[in-house]
């Protein structure tokens, strides 16, 4: 075993260690552009998705070598138990993965610790752990596709992404990423046999290996079909009119403003009061404003990737940069690379620590004002315990209006304030209904002797464009002078009117209808992501029945497929009723899996 590692190694050094010395230099020259450790997480992603397209190409050079079956048969017939093989191959490729992504990767960031006043938290270092990890998935995946009978078993990478990849902190992402190693380096270990056209032996093999392909093609179906659909519908759509925001021909605000109206009015037709006539005859003269619940996450502590960016004090040149092991503000000159000492809750040389990762002058449940001249940071609204912003604030109708996940907000300025900073007063708010995701949109209309304010849900989590499915409503509320809100009107069954801004109208957006089940599987993880402002979707049996029968015409559509595709072969009964039953319940990605995995070999 140890021969087989040494002889792997030299054979694949060179490429490794060429590998590693054009990592660093490209690390080195981003370094010159950008903050590396602070890059937004969608860089970061590519740069992880670089990573793993190198674990990728090393298996197939590595095990992709020994497909021939001159070669497998020689490797596989060494006095090595196959497992031994295999471990011989992985832990090669640790060592050539590890020379070209791991060790520039730690030499950077010790050298960034060490050298400069960027900051480098223990994340960090933890996150070189997931990278090497994604880094082995990948490798292990090229590997089961090498010793496979379908190249397409390489879709098995697709899994762990599902499962492992979110925006969570590094400690608990470390229980799905271990998880998922575990369990692709148990499909390719037993990928690993004399005769890889052969079907896999023993059925729990079987299934473990079966459930990553499956997850992989749900997947793929969902998107392939979404992405199918859409280009339907944008060849079928007739050429229209592009409107700007700089156009000069449209006012985009009237026609925005006119859009607003019309809710608000048609919303009034089903009120019982006495004064809707009169406000409906009014809206077009009274100034409104739109409150939308446009933040969907917020940082957590310790996360992977950086969700909140540093900011810019433009006047002394300062870059402010969040230490998620301090829970301040470090600020550092980036043409020096001077340090400015550190930022706390109550401005630069505080020592009082932030309770959550700040964003966009925003916390999960604070929001804050700079004073830039004094550098001194106020504390503006602090919402209680349970509460949370689910939007960023509105500055309009002379009023600061907020929306959490339980109440709409109105604040005023305090006139009576001495400073300019001091914390607004609350004039008037609103409970959102129970049992209900924040409104996707809400219009304020301020009247002479109070307030209208419509709010519209829809779960648009779920659907995008596709609301007729749903029973989305509105509800229009009148809040008095004195600030008590009055329910004035609701309407229901709503189909006129879709909320989506963007995707085609044809499609929805969660993907229960290709296997309820495996749409189960795949958002279990999902309960890692604590920063979320709206709680994770989670619905196997979605509200719209259409697809409902969608859902079973394409599990009964897999067993009639999975039935035809075994029947009048040589398999055993067991093994039959496993994939019929498999089919059933997992619909159209358990068929497809059997079509990699299962040889259609005929009786005679």
């Amino acid at each position: 075993m140890n021969d087989l590692i040494r002889s792997e190694w030299r054979r694949l050094r060179k490429l490794a260690l060429g590998a590693g010395v054009a990592h660093a230099l490209a690390l080195l020259l981003m370094s010159r552009a950008m903050d590396v450790t602070q890059m937004p997480y969608g860089d970061q992603a590519a740069m992880l998705v670089v990573y793993m397209l190198l674990g990728l190409v090393l298996s197939l050079v590595q095990v992709g070598s020994y497909r021939q079956v001159s070669r497998w048969l020689w490797l596989i017939h060494r006095p090595l138990a196959p497992s031994r093989i295999f471990a011989a191959l992985a832990l090669s490729a640790l060592a050539l993965l590890g020379v070209a992504i791991f060790a520039p990767l730690l030499v950077f960031l010790v050298a960034t610790h060490a050298i400069t006043s960027q900051v480098v938290d223990v994340r960090h270092y933890v996150t070189l752990i997931h990278v090497m990890a994604f880094a082995m998935m990948a490798w292990l995946a090229g590997a089961h596709a090498c010793t496979s009978r379908s190249k397409i078993a390489v879709a098995v990478l697709l899994a762990p992404l599902m499962l492992s990849l979110h925006l969570a902190s590094v400690w608990w992402l470390l229980l799905p990423v271990t998880a998922c190693l575990a369990w692709l380096l148990f499909v390719a270990r037993h990928s690993f046999r004399a005769n890889w056209n052969a079907p896999i032996a023993r059925h729990g093999v079987l299934l473990l290996t079966a459930l990553p392909l499956q997850l992989a093609f749900f997947l793929l179906v969902f998107q392939g079909s979404k992405m199918g659909i859409a280009l339907v519908d944008l060849v079928g759509r007739g050429p229209g009119r592009t409107v700007l925001a700089t156009d000069k021909d449209v006012d985009v605000g009237a026609a925005m403003r006119s859009v607003a109206t019309d809710i608000i009015s048609e919303g009034l037709k089903a009120s019982q009061d006495p004064r809707a006539a009169g406000w409906r005859d009014q809206l077009p003269l009274l100034k409104l404003a739109g409150v939308e619940s446009d933040v969907t996450r917020f940082p957590v502590r310790n996360q992977l990737g950086n969700l909140a960016q540093p900011w810019w004090d433009e006047k002394r040149n300062i870059k402010w940069t969040f230490s998620h092991d301090r829970m301040q503000f470090r600020g550092r000159d980036p043409r020096t690379g001077a340090s400015h000492g550190w930022w706390g809750t109550e401005g630069m040389g505080s020592k009082a620590r932030f309770h959550e990762v700040p964003a966009i002058g925003i916390s999960r449940s604070m929001l804050y004002t700079v004073d830039a001249e004094q550098q001194r940071q106020h504390q503006m609204i602090q919402l209680p315990q349970g509460e949370w912003f689910v939007g960023r604030p509105v500055r309009a109708l002379d009023h600061v209006m907020i929306e959490t996940n339980r109440r709409l907000l109105a604040y005023r300025p305090d006139r009576e304030a001495i400073s300019a900073f001091a914390p607004p007063t609350l004039d008037w708010q609103l409970s959102l209904a129970s049992g209900m995701p924040a409104p996707v949109e809400v219009i304020v209309v301020e009247l002479l002797d109070g307030w209208l304010v419509s709010l519209f849900y829809s779960e648009v989590r779920e659907f995008d464009g596709f609301e007729s499915l749903t029973d989305p409503w509105q509800q229009v509320v009148f809040i008095g002078s004195d600030g008590k809100p009055t329910v004035v009107a609701e309407r229901h069954e709503i189909h006129d009117y879709h909320v989506s801004a963007a995707g085609t109208s044809n499609v929805p957006v969660a993907s229960w209808w290709v296997s309820p089940s495996l749409y189960a599987l795949a958002h279990v993880p999902d309960l890692l992501d604590t920063g979320l402002t709206q709680p994770p979707r989670f619905d196997p049996l979605p509200r719209a029945p259409l697809f409902r029968i969608l859902a079973l015409v394409l599990m009964l559509a897999s067993f009639g497929g999975a039935w035809a595709w075994l029947r009048g072969t040589t398999i055993s009964a067991s093994r039959r009723r496993l994939w019929l039953a498999s089919c059933a319940l997992l619909g159209v990605p358990a068929f497809l899996s059997m079509l990699c995995l299962e040889p259609r070999v005929r009786g005679r």
